[in-house]
């Protein structure tokens, strides 16, 4: 697992406490249970804390995955 997946899995785990570490990267906004518009609030927190970005609502309004949001970053951190 990469770093970016390592800290970004324990960002999920903490928005999302029904998660399991193993379901982690497979999350999306239907299979997520709370995943509501404050679950997305608080992720974007969480995200722009860990990882020194700022993202606008218009933004993580589109993170509907694990996946979206490592797209997101990815773009942001280059890699």
């Amino acid at each position: 697992m990469s770093d970016l997946d390592a800290r970004l899995s324990s960002l999920f785990l903490a928005a999302f406490p029904s998660l399991e570490a193993g379901t982690v990267r497979a999350a999306t906004q239907d299979s997520t249970a709370g995943w509501d518009s404050v679950a997305t609030v608080t992720l974007t927190s969480l995200v722009e804390e860990e990882f020194g970005e700022t993202f606008d609502l218009d933004e993580a309004a589109d993170w509907t995955s694990y996946q979206t949001v490592r797209l997101s970053l990815e773009k942001r951190l280059g890699g």
